[in-house]
């Protein structure tokens, strides 16, 4: 890794411990958690988003975050600035949420400065393939959103979104690719699961 990439991860956990600081004992909104990334823009608030769902299943929250996610990967696709309702970027999260969320990102930045670099250029550079990482996180999104009782439905998703937000924030090229591969995997899990449910169902009503 490059020290200009491990530098700018280290202010990251640094900006991100001095905002959980400064934030204890109170909740959070998107809005504050968007000033607070300052340069690092929509990529960091997609990773933000979508963390929590990476390892928890979260009642009530996988929707509306789901839909703050396609918003940013919608513009992206589009060629845009990205933008959230101000509905989504005012709401605000509580504060034992707002604390998980921040300690999750601290443990997330401190990771990536371990393997993330600068890689595979043709799979994050140039006017395109930006507009298909959007895509890749609009398609990984409505699996998010999707609100199924079954294991790793949301977790699967959730980790397309920070695969491919990573790759794009870093030029990591591996990640956009893993990222592309998990958006993929979301659907086949999702597709699987809902045809060996319905068969179930089905063999079901016919033992009666």
């Amino acid at each position: 890794m490059t020290t200009d990439t491990h530098n700018l991860q280290s202010r990251l956990s640094t900006e991100l411990e001095v905002l959980r600081s400064r934030m204890k004992d109170q909740s959070l909104t998107l809005e504050e958690l968007k000033r607070a990334l300052r340069g690092r823009g929509s990529a960091m608030l997609l990773v933000l988003l979508a963390l929590p769902f990476c390892f928890v299943a979260i009642p009530g929250l996988s929707i509306p975050f789901g839909i703050a996610i396609c918003c940013i990967g919608a513009r992206m696709m589009l060629g845009r600035e990205p933008w959230l309702p101000r509905s989504i970027l005012h709401r605000r999260l509580s504060t034992a949420w707002s604390h998980q969320l921040l300690t999750g990102a601290i443990k997330l930045a401190r990771m990536l400065e371990s393997f993330v670099r600068p890689r595979l250029d043709f799979l994050h550079a140039g006017p395109i393939m930006p507009r298909v990482t959007g895509l890749g996180i609009v398609i990984a999104s409505l699996g998010l959103m999707l609100p199924l009782p079954i294991p790793f439905s949301n977790s699967i998703p959730a980790w397309a979104v920070v695969l491919l937000a990573i790759g794009m924030m870093e030029k990591d090229g591996l990640c956009v690719l893993l990222g592309y591969l998990t958006v993929v995997a979301t659907w086949v899990f999702i597709g699987l699961t809902s045809m060996f449910a319905i068969g179930g169902i089905q063999a079901l009503l016919h033992s009666f």
